[in-house]
């Protein structure tokens, strides 16, 4: 009666599967999808007056694209935790079902003598204890002690990997402060100077020209004539390079703050740079201190031997017998049947006895395993140490260099002044006057870049330390508040005023320390 049906159906099933051919993104879809990301990614944003420095930080800290990345990984872990936890539940498993056949299950029985069954009588009787059809449901609990255990330790060491990834959330947070510091400086000194370098470019490029006319008219010999082309070629040449060096520095500092490129917004350090010299108020010992205490990386490194341990817990847990408890209740409509409905229990208890012969080895490679951590934890702290103490050296040259920028630039500016007065009263030529100009222009940039690298190192001297220029709660604070607060740490900094911000950190740990501990309760 069935076996039609079941045929077709088999058949029908076969060609089905057989007919799956893969399938291309049509281009229609890859372009929609890059027209979608193209105004997603350009949707601007409002600047209503000159960014500085900390409003920079401030926009690539709540915009930036690698921030909102490690953000989303912290929310993956941590709902990791939450999946781990419900794998200590028992399974509580709900079934119904109904089946229907052609004919009787009908079956007849013989004797069984010295190990042969009997003959079966030409006219058996046949038996029925089920009917046709048949309706069935039930309702199972199970539960493993030893899955239960394996997932205790499972979720704490998923707690631990969130807490991991908000490190790296933080370490992710000071890079990007340490970029915007390095590109905003470049962007200033790009501001300032490429005003300056384009009229050299154009002067630079009128000199040439007269030179080829004088040259053409034979007024000067040609060889000095093709002297003085070279060396304007030179100057045009370093010019240009120079620009072209410059150009990218506002592009790159609106990509770190997140805003669209080409993307029109003024800097408030470039009409009157102040060019402060950062004092470092800190000593040595107390950065090793805090850098020690503070650093993401080294944070991690105690996270990894937390979760080490807890892997040899899990290893040794898994040598252990298994217990299976159940217990259910069960319904059959089978007319046959004394009970249609019962229920049951039981429980079963399962060891691999070879797992004897393992624990020797899971004890050393658990020894080796927190060995190995142990070792890591400490290769990182000699590394920050190391970053610490060059980050210091970093900044004392970088001050050195600063100043002795500066002077190289005060005695340009007089050099150049005297050619300019020298060429208004005809005592030297215009190629002298470009000259000086341009060495001018090159000292300017020298004394800008020392700056930058001056800001850079005093920025890194902060970083090596672990310190957190950003409020716990910052991704919730608006931009102009983030600025004053970013201000106001910056503030602190310059005093020397660590304490605080290092009780801030260490609130900061004692709320990552309550989340593991809220992670633990809902465990247990």
């Amino acid at each position: 009666m069935f076996k039609k049906p079941l045929l077709a159906t088999a058949i029908a099933a076969i060609i089905s599967g057989c007919s799956v051919t893969p399938e291309a993104i049509t281009h229609q879809s890859i372009e929609a999808t890059a027209q979608a990301d193209i105004q997603l990614l350009s949707q601007e944003q409002a600047v209503e007056s000159a960014i500085s420095l900390e409003e920079a930080i401030a926009r690539a800290v709540l915009n930036n694209r690698d921030k909102k990345l490690k953000a989303l990984e912290a929310a993956l872990a941590q709902g990791q935790i939450e999946l781990v936890q419900h794998e200590m539940l028992p399974d509580l498993t709900a079934s119904a079902g109904y089946s229907k056949r052609s004919e009787y299950a009908a079956s007849a029985s013989v004797s069984f003598t010295d190990g042969v069954p009997d003959a079966l009588d030409p006219n058996p009787a046949y038996s029925v204890s089920q009917d046709k059809e048949r309706d069935t449901r039930d309702i199972a609990f199970t539960w493993n002690v030893l899955d239960f255990g394996l997932s205790y330790v499972r979720a704490k060491q998923h707690a631990d990997r969130y807490l991991i990834t908000k490190e790296r959330e933080r370490k992710v947070v000071h890079n990007i402060t340490q970029d915007v510091r390095a590109a905003y400086w470049r962007a200033v000194s790009a501001e300032r100077l490429l005003t300056k370098i384009n009229p050299l470019i154009e002067q630079a490029s009128s000199a040439l020209q007269d030179s080829r006319q004088v040259e053409t008219q034979r007024l000067r010999s040609p060889l000095e004539a093709l002297y003085y082309q070279r060396e304007l070629l030179d100057i045009l040449r370093a010019l240009q390079s120079l620009r072209q060096d410059l150009m990218g520095a506002k592009t790159e500092l609106a990509g770190l703050m997140g805003l669209k490129p080409g993307a029109a917004f003024a800097l408030s350090d470039v009409d009157n740079p102040s060019f402060a010299v950062p004092e470092l108020s800190v000593e040595l010992a107390q950065m090793e201190e805090l850098a020690l205490q503070q650093r993401p990386e080294l944070v991690e490194t105690h996270y990894q031997k937390r979760i080490s341990a807890a892997e040899t817990r899990a290893a040794m847990l898994n040598l252990l017998p298994g217990i299976h408890l159940t217990a259910g209740a069960y319904e059959d409509s089978n007319d046959y049947l004394l009970n249609q409905d019962w229920t049951s229990m039981g429980a079963q208890i399962s060891w691999n006895l070879f797992d004897v012969f393992k624990i020797g080895a899971e004890r050393r490679m658990a020894k080796t395993r927190e060995a190995l951590a142990e070792e890591q934890r400490l290769a990182a702290s000699m590394a920050v140490l190391t970053q610490v103490h060059l980050s210091r050296i970093r900044y004392e040259q970088a001050r050195k260099s600063f100043d002795l920028a500066g002077e190289y630039l005060n005695v340009a500016e007089r050099i150049s002044e005297q050619t300019r007065n020298a060429a208004r009263m005809k005592r030297t030529s215009k190629l002298d006057l470009i000259r000086e100009s341009l060495n001018a222009v090159l000292a300017e940039l020298r004394r800008d870049v020392a700056y930058a690298d001056l800001q850079n190192s005093y920025g890194r001297v902060y970083v090596t330390m672990g310190m957190d220029l950003l409020p716990e709660d910052y991704s919730d604070v608006a931009l102009d508040e983030l600025s004053d607060k970013i201000g106001e740490r910056f503030a602190q900094w310059q005093n020397g005023q660590l304490e605080q911000v290092s009780q801030e950190v260490l609130e900061s740990d004692e709320s990552q320390a309550v989340i593991e501990a809220t992670a633990e309760d809902k465990v247990s």
